[in-house]
């Protein structure tokens, strides 16, 4: 179609070349979902393009869900498809895990209560059967949209007085902190399986969608297990890393997660 008198083709903006200049650059490397693109000053200078006109099509591809910024020493510019990664084989706690990929994170105790423990929790925590144990559901929510449906049994005699105390945060933090524990390792399996109809409707997904279980088993430097726990994760936002180790590596003896 020929333009009218006075009209001018369409102009490319300084913003607009470098979103496609960014966006080609994503799909020459095949960056994976997760993967760290590089900071901006790496990438302002492999694309030759100048920081504040590159911000603004990263602040774009933000908006669109293509990247996610994160900042401080460990941030930069990642390539995103929307999931939270779930990190296993870590020291670092889930909420610090969300944190650091730029999301915001908040957390629902749905039911705190003191029992005596079913048979596959006696057996994990090495209970008698009339020890009783404390049970504490969670729901948390990223980006205001529900994740994960937590649920940590631990030995009320180990944690005399817990359910008195604020549980939205790190739940290690304040065993940590309050009762002078020390972790040593956390032993995870992840399962895929469907939500019933009772986390289905605490999740607020349809009944039979794909969760992703991980149940877990963490010990203190004495070797005692402290903590039994199933939490389950949509799978549909959801990504498990995990990282192997050779025969040199020594494990942290503190953990933060919770």
């Amino acid at each position: 179609m020929a333009m009218g008198a006075g009209e001018e083709p369409d102009k490319m903006t300084a913003a607009d070349a470098a979103h496609a200049a960014l966006t080609r650059f994503a799909r020459a490397e095949m960056f994976r979902p997760g993967e760290l693109m590089g900071s901006e000053r790496a990438l302002a200078e492999r694309l030759g393009i100048g920081r504040a006109v590159l911000r603004q099509a990263i602040d774009r591809m933000e908006a669109e869900g293509t990247v996610r910024r994160v900042l401080g020493r460990s941030g930069g510019v990642f390539f995103n498809d929307g999931r939270i990664q779930r990190h296993l084989n870590t020291v670092e706690g889930v909420p610090q895990m969300v944190l650091h990929q730029g999301r915001s994170i908040s957390t629902t105790v749905v039911r705190a209560e003191m029992g005596l423990p079913q048979p596959d929790e006696r057996r994990n925590l090495h209970l008698n059967g009339g020890d009783a144990v404390l049970r504490i559901r969670r729901l948390r929510l990223v980006d205001g949209t529900s994740w994960s449906l937590d649920l940590s049994v631990l030995p009320a005699a180990r944690f005399p007085g817990l359910l008195t105390h604020p549980l939205t945060g790190s739940l290690y933090h304040l065993l940590t902190t309050e009762y002078g524990l020390e972790l040593d390792r956390a032993d995870e399996t992840v399962e895929a399986v469907p939500a019933t109809d009772e986390q289905a409707s605490v999740l607020d997904v349809p009944p039979g969608s794909a969760l992703l279980e991980i149940r877990r088993v963490a010990w203190d430097v004495h070797g005692t297990p402290v903590e039994f726990a199933q939490d389950f994760f949509r799978a549909d936002r959801t990504r498990v890393h995990m990282q192997k180790y050779g025969t040199n590596w020594k494990r942290t003896v503190r953990l933060e997660r919770g």
